[in-house]
């Protein structure tokens, strides 16, 4: 296992639990810290709906927030209700990608960072 902190560590299984919860696919766990300086962690999930999406968003924030840990953003209740298919979670160390199939087919973060270390959570 790659070399991450027992706190990130449990940040991480807190963020699959709500995945799993949830009904995510596909859920990847990331580390990317020996491919770019200039990122960590990544969480890549799957939703079926825009909604489900939103929903998944709304709960890791609820438990990410109170840890100060978020970049500034906008609040999730300004999200529109045609949103993007890809929503971007920006906890500093840790980034959450929940992505529509077809955002994830066609973005296939997967692929585009494949020398990454998967982290098996």
């Amino acid at each position: 296992m790659p070399n991450i902190s027992t706190e990130t560590l449990e940040h991480l299984k807190k963020i699959k639990q709500t995945l799993v919860e949830k009904k995510c696919d596909q859920i990847q766990f990331l580390d990317l810290k020996d491919v770019h300086s200039y990122l960590s962690l990544f969480v890549i999930a799957t939703v079926k709906t825009e909604t489900q999406g939103r929903s998944c968003a709304k709960d890791i924030d609820k438990y990410m927030k109170p840890l100060k840990l978020a970049v500034k953003r906008q609040n999730f209740a300004d999200l529109p209700k045609d949103a993007t298919g890809w929503i971007l979670l920006d906890y500093g160390e840790i980034c959450v990608h929940i992505m529509t199939d077809e955002m994830r087919n066609y973005y296939s973060l997967d692929r585009l960072w494949g020398d990454a270390t998967p982290i098996l959570i």
